[in-house]
């Protein structure tokens, strides 16, 4: 028994070497580090890399200081420009937005040299000068168109304009004959009457801001003499012709109307515009003048 197991053993032996023999023995390789194998961490740090600004990034960067230094320094405003002082116009020799008749213009009326500087005054009973108030220098030549009845003032054409000057400051005063060859005017507005304004052409428009009683004093004229065609002057309320109030121009002078008083039937209200028309089938230039009044209650005129 125990041959028979020495035999046995005997072979494995051999077996052993004859496959030892038939394959070579393996060289170990050291194994690759798998996704989920774990890597201790190394004790150095790593400095961040951090890119040099570029030029772009310079010049936002400047431009952000620029305009921080901007809010938090105000500049002073600048000084306002000095303006100079303009001077006052001098006066006029005529009345601003007066429709003239053809220059030169001569009146065939009697002159008078003034001896004082005057305005035109709208009523010889009362201290108001026509508007625009223009003034008249000693020595110039005036038009006259005829007095008042107690011969203290004239009613004289000076360019285009038309008002009262008092005879003290013209060579008529003292003169006697020379005043008692002008016409008088007996429809002068009293002393009650208020001057309100001049209208110096034919289109123009007032409007009434109170009720009130109206008179307005017309003069028309022209910078020529002959014959004159029919025409009529009419005044307008709210653009409708009141016909009460119209006046026939049959006159062949230069003076179609002059010192006229043209009146209403009824008072005025606020709001009303009044105007003129004139119907002629001339087509002259002509010279209009209106000089309005309100007439308050009890004020006595002769036109009445």
């Amino acid at each position: 028994m125990q041959t028979r197991l020495h035999s046995v053993f005997l072979l494995l032996i051999i077996v052993l070497m004859l496959l030892g023999c038939a394959s070579p023995t393996p060289t170990p390789v050291a194994p690759t580090q798998s996704a989920t194998s774990r890597v201790q961490p190394t004790t150095a740090k790593v400095q961040p890399t951090v890119p040099a600004p570029t030029k772009a990034t310079t010049t936002t960067i400047t431009a952000t200081k620029v305009a921080q230094s901007t809010t938090t320094a105000p500049t002073k405003a600048a000084p306002p420009p000095t303006v100079a002082p303009t001077k006052a116009p001098p006066p006029t020799s005529q009345p601003t937005g007066v429709r003239t008749t053809e220059a030169p213009l001569f009146y065939n009326l009697p002159p008078a040299t003034l001896t004082s500087a005057t305005g035109l005054y709208a009523s010889p009973n009362r201290g108001d000068f026509i508007t625009p108030v223009v003034q008249i220098p000693t020595g110039q030549t005036v038009y006259v168109m005829g007095r008042n009845g107690n011969n203290s003032h004239l009613r004289v054409v000076w360019t285009t304009g038309v008002g009262w000057v008092p005879t003290s400051f013209t060579d008529y005063n003292g003169a006697r004959d020379r005043l008692a060859s002008l016409p008088v005017f007996t429809r002068e507005p009293p002393g009650c009457a208020v001057y309100l304004t001049t209208q110096h052409n034919l289109n123009s428009r007032w409007t009434a801001n109170q009720k009130r009683r109206i008179a307005v004093v017309v003069d028309l004229f022209r910078s020529r003499y002959g014959d004159f065609p029919r025409s009529t002057l009419v005044l307008t309320v709210n653009g409708e012709d009141v016909k009460e109030s119209s006046r026939h121009i049959v006159e062949q002078g230069q003076f179609s109307l002059k010192d006229v008083v043209l009146t209403l039937p009824r008072d005025v209200q606020p709001g009303d515009v009044m105007g003129y028309r004139l119907e002629t089938t001339s087509k002259e230039l002509l010279t209009f003048m209106a000089t309005i009044f309100a007439v308050p209650d009890g004020c006595k005129w002769k036109f009445d």
